[in-house]
């Protein structure tokens, strides 16, 4: 016999008898109430004993602190002992199939019994009872996130605050809060958002003048100087310029290291979650989608811990309207980036009860209007990856996709709708606060991604049998629309005071995959024709600043640049009466690299064929019989294969090879 069984003798939990029933009948006995009685009082037992085996305090050796002392003592600033002293904004929130879901359903039903059906037997110890199995199912589910993560054999030592660093002078840091609140600055930053939900100024003085700021205290005020000195820095004098781009790289020093010492554990607070949303943004900025994913993960976990993503549309509060702000924001990030890498989402759309802002929404700022939109493009991008990208979507059959792009294309649609209402309501106002040039391009840059988005849908689609072409024509003049806009773009950048172009590749061009370049090059080298091929051209030519925002934006462009020189070589080959036997072969070797086959045959002509309409396996490397250009990377086409960022991003000998392309294949000059 078990021990526990024994030592509880014959007021042992039992099985039911078959005249014992959950209902509570006027007609039992005294004693068997009285038994009923010893039986919950040993429920209560045990469930106090689990109550107490999850707290802290149950390290048996006395030379160690308790976990209740440990988790007062690990914090490493304010924001972390928030965690004790206020424990209702930390609790753990856990969905409906969690054991203290399927506890208070128990803990309910046994009073909604009891209420229904009173025994005479039913005093009020009974209901005593049952009041304090109501209270300990209850604290099942009040379980702190801080003794959730806390080891009950570590050592507990305070973390270091950040040292060695220096600050711009108070008086430039307090004239640049004055004037970007007074909305005489804007930039592109995630400060001017935060900035309208919360007291910066308060952040930055603790920073300054206290010894006990917190670590998420210190990358907020360093990661909204950085963004406010860069953008300042544009309505100053020359000789001021460099002083105040200083300052930003100052700035950004302290930022970038701390964002590197941040441990595993964090605090569970709103200061967390703005911090990594701040580092998040930032590596964006800095063509680390791998390291914002990494950061806007960890957020998105302390978002969930916190419950951002279950709020109820009752409550109204600054406090509310703050938290539902961090949390959209981060969704805004993890459904971008999860197209950008090929990621599933972190916070599914199905798992997510908090009202998603839309253009209806009473917006009292244009900040928060244009925010909706991020969002509804954030979706969309999101939506993009799961129904059309992910394995599964790959995977599904034709029709099944041909429905799924209809209604991605749909979904475009209104957003561009959506856009439209908002411009009309909004744009003017926007303009005359931030500025006509920073509106404006605001504004045609989410056009361009928009459009790139329409030209991924597009190119999912399942080819139409009998089509002469890989994509459809569809796809191709999205894909048109999109390089067209691109110029529109830049005769904004061109025309504005402010640095915009840095901006315009990290958060358009290589925000997601943006293939309406690769759709035209695959169009030029199936049908040779001339204005597409220009289109390649200008595209390339207008991109090569680029090389200079960022590593990331280098390969782009040495990208592009290669794919266009390989288009003009293949045009004019295929145009040419005198083909050498060594230009075809240099042209094979390149269009391999590519992903492509070659289209000519072993006597130097050039075959005819349908396009990029069959599959090629790329790890066999075989000869196929198949005449005409095609793909030997099945994501290129339209077909079952591959992600497409896994051929634009990750295909190693493609990108090895942006170096090693002779002269005759490099740009003149």
């Amino acid at each position: 016999m078990d021990t526990d069984t024994a030592a509880h003798g014959d007021d042992t939990l039992e099985a039911p008898s078959p005249s014992s029933n959950v209902h509570i009948r006027p007609a039992c006995e005294n004693c068997r109430v009285r038994k009923l009685d010893r039986r919950m009082d040993q429920v209560l037992g045990l469930l106090h004993d689990l109550k107490n085996d999850r707290q802290p305090g149950r390290c048996s050796h006395a030379a160690l602190p308790t976990r209740a002392a440990h988790v007062s003592t690990v914090p490493s600033s304010p924001s972390s002992q928030n965690i004790q002293q206020t424990p209702s904004a930390v609790l753990g929130v856990e969905g409906e199939s969690s054991l203290a879901a399927h506890s208070a359903f128990a803990s309910n039903l046994m009073h909604q019994v009891a209420s229904a059906e009173p025994s005479p037997g039913f005093g009020p110890d009974m209901r005593n009872t049952l009041d304090a199995l109501s209270h300990v199912v209850g604290t099942l589910r009040e379980q702190t996130f801080a003794n959730e993560m806390a080891y009950p054999h570590s050592r507990p030592s305070q973390r270091p605050r950040p040292s060695g660093y220096e600050l711009p002078p108070i008086e430039k840091a307090v004239e640049l809060i004055r004037i970007a609140k007074s909305q005489r600055l804007a930039g592109t930053g995630f400060i001017y958002e935060f900035m309208f939900m919360r007291d910066f100024s308060d952040i930055c003085l603790q920073v300054y003048f206290s010894d006990t700021f917190s670590e998420m205290e210190f990358i907020i005020a360093n990661a909204g100087f950085y963004s406010l000195f860069t953008d300042y820095s544009y309505h100053v004098s020359a000789g001021q310029k460099d002083t105040y781009l200083g300052h930003a790289r100052m700035c950004r020093e302290n930022l970038e290291t701390a964002l590197f010492d941040l441990p595993l554990h964090l605090p569970t607070t709103p200061e967390a979650i703005t911090a990594l949303l701040f580092g998040a943004w930032h590596a964006i900025e800095l063509s680390k989608p791998y390291l914002s994913w990494a950061l806007s993960s960890k957020a998105s976990e302390l978002c969930q811990t916190l419950g951002y993503h279950r709020m109820p549309d009752t409550d109204n509060s600054d406090d509310a309207k703050f938290r539902k702000f961090l949390f959209w924001t981060n969704y805004f990030l993890d459904k971008s980036l999860c197209l950008r890498l090929g990621r599933a989402s972190t916070v599914p759309d199905w798992d997510i009860t908090t009202h998603r802002p839309a253009i209806s929404d009473p917006h009292q700022e244009p900040v928060m209007a244009y925010f909706v939109l991020w969002i509804e493009a954030a979706r969309c991008q999101g939506n993009i990856y799961e129904l059309l990208y992910c394995p599964e979507a790959i995977n599904q059959l034709e029709h099944v996709r041909h429905t799924r792009v209809q209604l991605l294309v749909n979904d475009l649609h209104m957003l561009e709708q959506a856009t439209q209402e908002t411009h009309k309501k909004w744009i003017q106002i926007s303009r005359d606060n931030a500025g006509k040039d920073l509106m404006d391009f605001f504004a045609v840059s989410d056009d361009i991604l928009r459009l790139s988005l329409l030209t991924l849908v597009y190119r999912a689609a399942p080819q139409q049998t009998g089509a002469l072409t890989t994509f459809s024509p569809s796809c191709v003049e999205a894909a048109r629309a999109t390089l067209h806009r691109h110029h529109d773009c830049l005769e904004i950048i061109e025309r504005s005071s402010q640095d915009f172009f840095p901006t315009y590749v990290h958060w358009t061009l290589l925000f997601a995959p943006f293939i309406p370049f690769i759709v035209i090059f695959c169009q030029v080298i199936e049908t040779q024709d001339k204005e597409d091929l220009n289109r390649l051209r200008t595209f390339v030519a207008s991109i090569q600043p680029a090389a200079a925002a960022s590593s990331a934006a280098t390969k782009l462009h040495r990208l592009f640049q290669v794919l266009y020189i390989v288009a003009t070589r293949y045009v004019e080959l295929s145009a040419s009466r005198d083909v050498q036997p060594q230009d075809t072969e240099e042209m094979d070797t390149y269009l391999k690299l590519l992903g492509m086959q070659s289209s000519w045959g072993a006597d130097g002509n050039q075959q005819q064929g349908q396009g990029f309409d069959n599959d090629l396996d790329v790890t066999s490397g075989g000869d196929t019989n198949t005449t005409g250009p095609m793909l030997m990377n099945p994501m290129i086409r339209t077909g079952h294969g591959a992600q497409l960022e896994e051929w634009f991003y990750s295909n190693e000998a493609l990108m090895q090879s942006f170096g090693t392309f002779p002269d005759r294949f490099s740009p003149a000059g």
